[in-house]
């Protein structure tokens, strides 16, 4: 397990969230399981390769953590950076909305980049690939960081997904 300290973050700045971001009508868009494992098509390597130039392009506020590639979306634990706390006084501090603006931002950005180059290969233009809005949950403690990333560990090698990256730095 890797703490916020081995990330070089504060814990009180630091902010771990569970995404899940499916597919329209959880359509098989990126690849299928052959032999136990995710083989990518072209729209599933379009996926990956945005998802990680989005995050580079959010780098100030984001940090992928783990993350993978789905036949049908996509599960990642991701670092929120949390800019926005701002000390009032000495005994008070303004908290980062919940959900913050650079979560949403990133998320949106990826769904609408992803989308744009797939639907050029597929030659759809305007045709859905995401279901609206996405799956979020917000990690508070290490033993749920802990437990998330076994099970996000366990069902790619359960299901046999091709892409799974550790980018924390």
């Amino acid at each position: 397990m890797v703490s916020t300290f081995q990330l070089g973050f504060s814990q009180s700045r630091t902010t771990f969230y569970h995404v899940h971001l499916l597919t329209h009508q959880q359509e098989r868009l990126f690849g299928e399981i052959w032999d136990e494992h995710t083989q990518l098509n072209p729209s599933g390597q379009i996926a990956a390769d945005e998802w990680q130039q989005i995050a580079a392009a959010h780098r100030r506020n984001i940090e992928l953590d783990l993350w993978t590639i789905l036949p049908n979306g996509v599960r990642a634990v991701i670092a929120v950076v949390n800019s926005d706390v701002r000390v009032l006084s000495t005994y008070r501090w303004q908290q980062p909305p919940t959900k913050p603006r650079a979560l949403s931002s990133f998320v949106a950005g990826f769904k609408a980049a992803a989308a744009k180059r797939i639907n050029l290969v597929r030659g759809l233009p305007g045709a859905p690939v995401w279901q609206r809005g996405y799956q979020e949950q917000r990690v508070d403690d290490p033993k749920t960081l802990a437990r998330i990333r076994q099970s996000l560990t366990h069902q790619v090698q359960a299901i046999g997904t091709a892409n799974i990256a550790r980018d924390i730095r």
